[in-house]
């Protein structure tokens, strides 16, 4: 069982479950690798997808070949998107958490889930802080403007 929550992770199968708090579905679209409409989706706020059914023939039949694809395998981000071959039905909203509900489903047929974005507070942790110190913390200079002004009338108040 990998799980994997990097940009750009993906996991396939004949059956994905998933929970997020925002889900979307979208038209079918007409898929030019498999040939067939496949009908996209978008989770967002926090979405988690695991494998529950796997492809019958994995290397001859995934569209990603880094895709993760065993029973159990899964990825989570802040946004998720992907696509099935099956239209998705019957979604239904559930308490994961105290505070919040989310959206729970599951996708049927040839299913593919990618991590769009990841999630804030991974990318802020300090194990990936620390295994890239070249991350900055606050990209725009105009904010760090404001830190710096803050601190300096701070000190100057302290001081009268």
């Amino acid at each position: 069982m990998a799980k994997k929550s990097n940009i750009c992770s993906s996991v396939e199968g004949e059956k994905l479950s998933f929970n997020t708090r925002k889900f979307n579905s979208y038209p079918p679209t007409f898929n030019e690798i498999l040939k067939i409409n496949v009908w996209p989706f978008k989770l967002g706020i926090n979405g988690y997808v695991e494998v529950d059914t796997p492809l019958e023939d994995p290397p001859n039949t995934v569209v990603n070949l880094n895709s993760l694809t065993a029973t159990g395998d899964s990825v989570q981000g802040g946004t998720i998107d992907g696509w099935s071959t099956k239209p998705i039905k019957n979604t239904r909203v559930g308490n994961l958490t105290g505070t919040h509900k989310a959206t729970l489903g599951t996708l049927k047929g040839h299913s593919y889930a990618h991590v769009q974005s990841g999630q804030r507070d991974h990318q802020q942790s300090a194990d990936v802080q620390s295994r890239h110190p070249d991350v900055i913390e606050i990209i725009n200079p105009v904010y760090l403007q404001d830190e710096e002004k803050k601190q300096t009338s701070g000190q100057l108040s302290a001081s009268k």
